[in-house]
């Protein structure tokens, strides 16, 4: 897709920026490297057993990085190429210096060209790649003086160790950071897709349905079933455009994993039928479980209450909101409506669902719930809950 990178022309796949800054540096170290190589053999040459060994194992790296300027790939049989021609160059030592000359500490031919060759496989192969080929490199150090280390073999062994560990491990943690970035922008470019497509929907498709849906009533008889029809079809299409269930009315679990937070959007939607309109956020909205239960408790009394007292006919609309501290749920009717002194009296009466089945819920959660309510101008119900529930004292 195009908001993620080009392949890397070294590894063939996208690659972090960490990782093309190591194998342009690389690139620059081993010419670098060799030249340091070539200057230590020339100020001991005179020295040396068999200086045309020393030549040799130079003229084969100085060979090998420039190939690497030109040769763009990267692959782990570069790698194990470059190694072997590191541990080579390390066992010509004794040949070129002489078993006196290493035992004495003399430098390798390679010299710190080795180390290169250990970054190498730790930025194409990550951490384990780093430590295997510094294993690799410290056993020839250890068979180039006879299994008798020296404190600066020892010493050059772990800088070794530490050099191929760290760089690995950086890079794989550049790889799975460019993961999860490639997987937030695939969602990102999914969820953009998904709101075009809802406004076509909705520009189209909804409206169409919504139209059928009150001509039908209008007309009555058949027309009105045909109505009946469009309207559960757009029911279901909404549900599936804000992505809280699927076109055929099904929904994702409503419960979750034990103990995870779950999207109420669910729940709420759950709620919806021919007389009862449901609109949700676009986005999830996370709450903690019994919150969930005890708002989804209380939303049904709520609409049963609507069912039962509303009167023949009376629809009603459900409006889910939140932020970051809190939900709001808003429940209005357009049926008969009461005085608002006769529902705060239903509880004296023995009437349940407003004292208990939702006040009593919301308030157990730390929130409130209000009545607005008149005669003939139906019923709003508004509850306001945190998303987590508030610990009793």
């Amino acid at each position: 897709m195009a908001v993620l990178g080009p392949r890397s022309a070294r590894t063939g796949r996208r690659e972090p920026v960490v990782v093309e800054a190591f194998h342009r540096g690389l690139d620059v170290f081993r010419p670098l490297a060799t030249a340091y190589a070539v200057l230590l053999t020339w100020l001991r040459h005179d020295d040396m057993v068999r200086p045309w060994v020393a030549g040799a194992v130079l003229l084969v790296m100085a060979g090998w990085s420039l190939a690497m300027l030109r040769h763009r790939r990267r692959s782990r049989r570069t790698v194990v190429a470059e190694v072997v021609i590191a541990v080579l160059g390390i066992l010509a030592t004794p040949f070129a210096d002489g078993m006196a000359a290493v035992s004495s500490g003399q430098y390798t031919i390679p010299t710190v060209w080795a180390a290169g060759s250990v970054a190498t496989a730790a930025v194409v192969s990550g951490a384990r790649g780093g430590l295997v080929s510094a294993a690799v490199v410290a056993v020839a150090d250890l068979v180039e003086i006879a299994g008798r280390p020296t404190q600066s073999t020892l010493h050059n062994i772990v800088i070794l160790v530490l050099l191929g560990g760290l760089i690995g491990l950086a890079v794989d943690l550049a790889r799975s950071g460019l993961v999860r970035e490639e997987q937030v922008l695939l969602e990102r470019e999914r969820l953009r897709e998904r709101e075009r497509i809802a406004r076509v929907v909705h520009d189209g498709v909804l409206q169409s349905l919504s139209f059928i849906h009150r001509r039908g009533t209008d007309l009555g008889g058949e027309a009105a079933e045909l109505g009946t029809l469009a309207a559960d079809q757009e029911r279901a299409l909404r549900r599936f455009v804000s992505g809280a269930g699927a076109p055929d009315g099904t929904t994702p679990d409503l419960h979750g994993a034990a103990g995870a937070e779950v999207d109420l959007r669910l729940r709420v939607t759950a709620q919806e039928r021919p007389d009862v309109t449901v609109s949700v956020p676009a986005e999830p909205l996370l709450v903690d479980p019994q919150v969930a239960r005890e708002l989804d408790a209380a939303l049904a009394a709520v609409l049963d209450n609507v069912a039962r007292h509303a009167g023949e006919g009376a629809r009603a609309w459900v409006l889910l909101e939140g932020d970051a501290t809190g939900v709001e749920l808003t429940v209005r009717d357009d049926g008969v409506g009461a005085e608002l002194a006769e529902l705060h009296g239903a509880s004296a009466r023995g009437r349940m669902g407003v004292s208990g089945s939702v006040r009593g819920r919301v308030e157990d959660l730390g929130g409130s719930a209000t009545w607005t309510t008149r005669p003939g101008a139906g019923c709003t119900v508004r509850i306001v809950v945190p998303r987590r529930p508030e610990e009793q004292p």
